[in-house]
């Protein structure tokens, strides 16, 4: 294969933005467990003249890493941009799979996927601007960060309060960050890089589902200090330029993009 392999995990609405930003004259290979939104994504951007195949996955699998890599082989593809957006929110499942899916899960996608890299391989992962709501000791961030990745459910379940599928999503975010930051040397050795999003609120599916059944999370929409929710066109954006020549010296790090909602809750008195 000539093109460039441009790989997206979970076909929601951030997702769909990015391939149809990144997507031109690149291959395409989407990746979800929902075999319907698969299909629909693939019909809409084929129509629109992407190039694109998928795969039916559930990246809380143990073995989910190693057959997205076997497809990658398969493809004899340059893999150029890993965009993983695939997680599920505590409005959707239970503590133990958020810990599995966007935790885990997260962690052995990265771990697993550095074979395939190759000098400007470009990494992103969306975390969430949860992470920055959680309360850490420095053992537990250390453990978050470092931790074998098979034990990392075991590890995250075993603290107070872990069974609060709120606290379990901040977790698996806040993990997801640290995780980064010491994948990102990995890869660096390789000449990729690797980076974090961390969004505020989204008007996704997922984030409209928060909004409409949290109400402190539809506080943060109307104390946003930009006075609006957030876009996937806002995430798309930011990750294209992150893919491109030049972020070529970002790596390691974690963009957050919540239009200034951590600010007002952390500077609430200044306002």
């Amino acid at each position: 294969m000539n093109k460039e392999l441009l790989i997206i995990t979970g076909l929601g609405a951030m997702g769909l933005a990015c391939a149809r930003r990144l997507g031109t004259g690149r291959h395409l290979l989407l990746v979800d467990n929902s075999s319907k939104r698969l299909r629909e994504a693939e019909q809409a951007l084929s129509e629109d003249g992407h190039s694109i195949e998928s795969l039916v996955l559930d990246l809380g699998a143990s073995d989910a890493a190693q057959r997205l890599g076997g497809r990658i082989e398969a493809l004899g593809a340059s893999l150029r941009l890993l965009l993983h957006t695939a997680a599920v929110s505590p409005t959707q499942a239970s503590a133990r799979t958020i810990y599995q899916v966007n935790l885990e899960g997260t962690a052995r996608l990265l771990e697993q996927l550095t074979p395939y890299l190759a000098p400007g391989s470009v990494g992103v992962v969306i975390a969430s601007m949860a992470g920055q709501f959680v309360s850490l000791t420095p053992e537990q961030e250390q453990a978050l960060a470092s931790a074998p990745t098979q034990s990392l459910v075991a590890l995250a379940a075993g603290w107070q309060g872990s069974e609060d599928t709120n606290q379990a999503y901040m977790v698996a975010k806040r993990g997801n960050q640290l995780r980064v930051e010491v994948e990102a040397l990995r890869w660096a050795t390789r000449g990729a890089r690797l980076v974090s999003i961390s969004p505020g609120i989204i008007s996704t599916a997922q984030g409209r589902q928060e909004v409409a059944e949290q109400p402190q999370v539809a506080q943060l929409v109307r104390d946003c200090p930009v006075g609006r929710i957030g876009t996937p066109d806002d995430i798309a954006a930011c990750v294209e330029w992150l893919a491109s020549p030049a972020a070529g010296f970002v790596t390691g790090t974690d963009l957050r993009i919540d239009g200034g909602s951590i600010a007002a809750l952390r500077w609430a008195s200044e306002r």
